[in-house]
């Protein structure tokens, strides 16, 4: 986390109310769980040929890491938030080795990078084979950019017309009560934008644990909730009007939904069956300046078995 600072914070709330910023999310995939679950029916594992070998898996993240690479670069020019599910350990230096490498060329400072990982590390279940990932753990991860505040590391870079308040990001972690390997990380800017990137668990006395531990916002602050839902979005602001019911933040938190499925997996006849159950819970008074509905990124194949969602929102 960046150093705090003594700079004027309303002034890099007036910098937010200028500019719009763009909220990521992409379930990445740890694909321990895709082996335990879907062994025989995964379009993931048959594009890479898992079960051939293994050691192909360092493919997959290698496509992860230009994915991500490509979104952060196509992004560069705005405020953005980049969440992601289900992040496996070995992923982590790609993504800090990533980063670097942009920054300078194309980004004006360095990101944010937010990092929690689960007390559950995923172990295959499986005959013994050659270990899948040298760090099996897995993790929530945020990376925030914002071209319009400087990093406290580096010297100001007036290309973007950046002041000098620095990117001073507060983090909070929900760790699901009931699930070991689900949980909310949540970001907290210095302009009052809160970005909560969450796992939210199948069970509903589960999912219902971790969205009841969350601090929904007490009023209509700006708030951005984004993830891999396990649900349809109509049975999910079900659940937030329960959980929200006689809070402040009742009634003041929308739903906003891509246009197309956002998972994909097959059937036991190996036909493909879709989904749509990665979404955005927006508060209302974003709900006007986003660009929605939110975009799906179904081009990139089947290096998941999500699609990255984007939804941007203009200048406030």
């Amino acid at each position: 986390m960046a150093a705090s600072s003594s700079s004027n914070v309303n002034n890099e709330a007036n910098i937010s109310e200028q500019q719009g910023f763009v909220v990521v999310s992409w379930n990445v995939l740890h694909l321990i769980h895709e082996i335990n679950h879907t062994y025989d029916l995964s379009p993931v594992i048959n594009r890479y040929s898992i079960k051939e070998n293994w050691s192909n898996e360092q493919q997959r993240l290698n496509d992860i890491i230009k994915t991500l690479s490509d979104i952060l670069v196509k992004y560069s020019s705005i405020e953005c938030f980049i969440c992601l599910q289900e992040v496996p350990g070995d992923l982590l230096p790609m993504l800090d080795v990533m980063i670097h490498a942009h920054v300078g060329p194309v980004l004006i400072n360095k990101p944010m990078v937010h990092v929690r990982s689960y007390p559950r590390v995923p172990t295959t279940r499986r005959g013994p084979r050659q270990p899948l990932y040298i760090n099996p753990s897995e993790s929530l991860v945020t990376i925030h950019y914002n071209p319009y505040v400087a990093d406290a590391n580096k010297p100001v870079d007036n290309r973007m017309g950046a002041t000098s308040t620095l990117l001073n990001d507060r983090a909070y972690w929900t760790q699901c009560p009931c699930d070991p390997g689900k949980g909310a990380l949540s970001i907290v800017t210095s302009s009052g934008l809160t970005v909560v990137n969450i796992h939210v668990p199948f069970k509903e006395q589960h999912a219902m644990s971790l969205l009841n531990s969350l601090h929904w916002p007490r009023q209509d602050t700006p708030f951005v909730l984004v993830g891999d839902i396990n649900r349809q979005a109509s049975a999910f602001m079900h659940m937030i009007q329960t959980v929200t019911n006689g809070k402040p933040s009742a009634g003041l938190l929308c739903s906003i939904a891509p246009d197309k499925p956002t998972r994909v997996g097959l059937e036991q006849d190996g036909t493909l069956k879709k989904y749509s159950i990665d979404h955005y819970l927006v508060s209302a008074s974003l709900r006007n300046l986003t660009t929605a509905p939110a975009l799906v990124y179904d081009n990139i194949g089947d290096i998941s078995d999500h699609f990255p969602i984007v939804l941007q929102f203009n200048s406030m």
